[in-house]
């Protein structure tokens, strides 16, 4: 019996630090929109056409590691988002890394039309040609 009590005294904390102390509290986290080094657009190869940014980017730390990329567009304008996340008021190895992420814009576009690409203002224009290999990416 008593065995028993002991073991759910010392069993009984380390469950609820696991229930309550891994609830994803972000408060514990830094986000931060990332720096960007390289946005290159380019147009794949497929019927229709695909629009992909590969962007590459900073992670301040060896802590900092990618967060999240989201995607908005409002008429001609394609926004994207790119934040890093690290644990709040860590001590870390300060060496600075980078990441590469990949996103594919579809092909909901308009032949001859300029669009533009903002990653966390680092801005990019292109046309969305009539035929692939136009070279219609502007830097």
């Amino acid at each position: 019996m008593k065995a028993k009590f002991i073991i759910a005294v010392l069993i009984l904390p380390a469950i609820l630090a696991l229930i309550f102390g891994c609830k994803g509290d972000d408060s514990r986290l830094e986000i931060k929109l990332a720096p960007i080094h390289e946005v290159e657009i380019s147009i794949a190869e497929s019927f229709p056409e695909q629009i992909l940014v590969h962007i590459t980017g900073g992670l301040a730390d060896g802590c900092t590691v990618f967060h999240e990329l989201t995607t908005e567009r409002i008429d001609n304008t394609i926004k994207i988002e790119v934040t890093t996340e690290r644990p709040r008021d860590a001590v870390c190895v300060q060496v600075y890394g980078y990441f590469e992420k990949y996103a594919n814009l579809g092909s909901d576009f308009t032949n001859g039309v300029i669009y533009t690409v903002d990653v966390n203002g680092t801005i990019r224009t292109f046309e969305y040609p009539s035929t692939f290999g136009s070279g219609a990416v502007h830097p």
